[in-house]
């Protein structure tokens, strides 16, 4: 080959774009899932996010991806088990599906002490204590004052966060029990006696029998055991 032609290959190849057959790194595609599914949790509220990627095979062999990744989850789950889709739309199309659990650590009002079914839970066996959560918190107690007076259902172990369900308010009315009944009318609150024809928690509807009148009406059971008649 001559001189001249040598000078005509060397141009070519600065003007023909260079495909590389490097492939695409496995971390990197762990990585894009993981950010992905932290700052889902983060615009949903959540803070310090952990999110750990199931390994990837390492024998996965990809083009290496000229456009930046994209992600995108079809489920509705931020915390717990989630799965990520990272896809590459150029120079070969290709998607990865990956897998990840996302946990975050929040401080939870949680009972200090194991309690029993029908045991009236105090002040005292609650505190405070940082849980590391995989799922939505959604039907979790994060306000002592929801605990506090209330009645286990069941059973409960120390430290471990309380749903709603754990839970129930305490029975401050016996059937046959005599009760004041708070009753509105044209403003103005009359009071009046009663009788109680089931037990009652405060906010239940209980079913009373007006002492004077005879009459019985439903009512709303509040706080100290008076019936409001709306």
């Amino acid at each position: 080959m001559t001189h001249k032609n040598w000078i005509g290959v060397a141009l070519l190849a600065l003007v023909i774009p260079q495909i590389s057959y490097a492939g695409q790194s496995v971390s990197s595609i762990a990585a894009a899932a993981a950010l992905f599914a932290e700052e889902r949790a983060t615009r949903q509220g959540y803070e310090n996010v952990t999110v750990n990627v199931r390994p990837l095979d390492s024998r996965i062999s990809l083009a290496a991806c000229t456009t930046p990744l994209a992600t995108s989850s079809s489920g509705e789950r931020v915390l717990g088990p989630v799965s990520v889709a990272v896809k590459c739309k150029a120079p070969v199309p290709w998607t990865v599906h990956v897998r990840a659990t996302v946990t975050t650590t929040v401080e939870l009002p949680v009972l200090a002490y194991a309690v029993n079914r029908g045991d009236i839970i105090g002040q005292n066996d609650v505190e405070w204590r940082e849980q590391e959560v995989s799922r939505d918190l959604v039907g979790y107690l994060t306000d002592e004052l929801k605990i506090i007076g209330k009645e286990a259902r069941k059973h409960l172990r120390s430290g471990n966060p309380l749903r709603a369900s754990d839970l129930i308010s305490p029975q401050i009315i016996e059937r046959g029990q005599t009760v004041d009944l708070v009753a509105r009318s044209s403003g103005l609150l009359v009071n009046m006696q009663g009788k109680a024809l089931a037990n009652g928690a405060e906010g239940d509807r209980l079913l009373v029998q007006n002492t004077s009148s005879g009459k019985k009406v439903e009512g709303l059971v509040m706080a100290g055991g008076t019936v409001l008649i709306q």
